[in-house]
């Protein structure tokens, strides 16, 4: 299951990459800094005054290593939801002797397998496309710092609770693990907001 969660992580930060590749970087300090790109053509017209030029409004490409950042921090959060949602509460204590085995592959479990995934896909991505937003010198309370200090933990909780879980069928506490790493994520996404 690690392999399989560690692959689709992988898969998707390639993705990431991809994007990112095709974007103006400045890695190397040899290519100018570019702050916005537009294409458009600039329209012309004569006025009885004279000349007057309109220019067509900036729009954004869909698909950029920051944003495939942005929609896998969003679907994470997600997935984290879904998961919490589709949680059957099962018996708890001296109740629990006679039940059958707890289930390792139903809709919670794959929900939150798909979760660690996208937590392990967005902090790769992450660090592909703002490596160089983090600096120590900055401190703690730097909104970037403070941003990836609370995705990566929050990715950090989240993988070590639904590992916790995956591997038992007896009942394992392991929520309130896994929804503190959550809000953590939310936390991190709202301070980029």
């Amino acid at each position: 299951m690690k392999q399989t969660i560690l692959a689709g992580a992988v898969l998707l930060s390639l993705l990431a990459t991809a994007a990112h590749a095709g974007e103006d970087s400045n890695l190397n300090g040899s290519a100018p800094l570019v702050l916005a790109a537009n294409d458009t053509v600039v329209l012309v017209k004569k006025a009885e005054g004279g000349a007057e030029a309109a220019q067509a409004e900036f729009e954004p490409p869909l698909i950029t290593g920051g944003k495939v950042h942005q929609y896998l921090g969003i679907a994470t959060v997600g997935a984290a939801a879904a998961t919490f949602l589709t949680h059957q509460d099962r018996c708890e204590g001296a109740a629990c002797i006679n039940q059958p085995p707890r289930p390792l592959h139903n809709a919670h479990a794959n929900l939150g397998r798909a979760t660690a995934i996208l937590a392990a896909a967005t902090v790769i991505s992450g660090l592909i496309t703002h490596w160089d937003d983090f600096a120590a010198e900055d401190g703690i309370t730097d909104p970037d710092n403070l941003h990836v200090l609370l995705g990566a933990g929050g990715a950090a909780l989240m993988a070590y609770a639904i590992n916790k879980s995956m591997n038992s069928t007896t009942p394992t506490s392991h929520a309130a693990v896994a929804e503190l790493g959550a809000l953590s994520m939310i936390m991190a996404i709202k301070l980029t907001w």
